[in-house]
């Protein structure tokens, strides 16, 4: 989804002048009481209420090789990326990203293989999977979110777009604060990527501000 230029430069600047939001990172964000984090992320991520090992398995079991492999660990973690955009879901701001470090990523895999992986062979077969489900076991919350598959941009598909415009308001003529907290996440995003500056992580509100032409926006939009 995006937004018509004169409507995405407005927002920016309105944005900026009344302050950003001061959303907590997913990547950081707890498990809900009462749930675990396998059910948190079947329930968020697929739509499951109820769900087996098998059926668990099967959706984190990327390419139906039998077995999951480093790779699709990282993914049923929402870790498989170099960077987590915003929240991760296509919301939050640009300053909630976090860059997501190799040793990280190998914390967690050496985690998962500890638990499930019973001959060593860095690879956790569905026989393993199973066994280890049998005995009570889950994919535990190693506290890095709830595990979002996809990029940002598809994470807004899944979680927004999809279930409040796809069909019923594709020419978005109702217009939702999580439809203008993503075109700004997007634009933030975008800015910074393509200023390229060598060593710059990431830029102050008073710097994404003057990449934008106030002067192309009518009186009546300015705040």
């Amino acid at each position: 989804m995006r937004l018509l230029p004169l409507q995405i430069l407005s927002l920016i600047t309105l944005s900026l002048a009344h302050g950003t939001h001061n959303s907590a990172t997913d990547l950081k964000e707890s498990v809900p009481d009462g749930l675990t984090w396998e059910q948190w992320h079947m329930k968020q991520e697929h739509g499951f209420d109820d769900y087996d090992a098998d059926v668990f398995f099967l959706l984190h079991d990327m390419k139906h090789k039998g077995y999951m492999d480093a790779n699709d660990i990282l993914i049923t973690y929402g870790l498989s990326r170099d960077e987590v955009v915003g929240k991760g879901d296509g919301l939050g701001t640009h300053d909630d990203s976090e860059v997501i470090s190799e040793v990280t990523k190998k914390e967690i895999v050496q985690k998962i293989l500890k638990l499930m992986d019973a001959n060593a062979d860095d690879r956790v077969t569905k026989e393993e999977y199973l066994k280890f489900a049998e005995n009570g076991g889950q994919f535990p919350d190693l506290q890095v979110g709830v595990g979002h598959h996809g990029d940002f941009e598809h994470e807004y598909e899944v979680h927004h777009w999809n279930k409040y415009h796809r069909d019923n308001d594709p020419d978005i003529k109702i217009v939702h604060k999580e439809d203008v907290e993503h075109e700004l996440l997007h634009h933030e995003h975008e800015i910074e990527h393509e200023l390229n500056v060598p060593g710059l992580m990431k830029l102050s509100d008073a710097q994404f501000e003057k990449q934008i032409k106030l002067e192309a926006i009518p009186e009546k939009y300015r705040a």
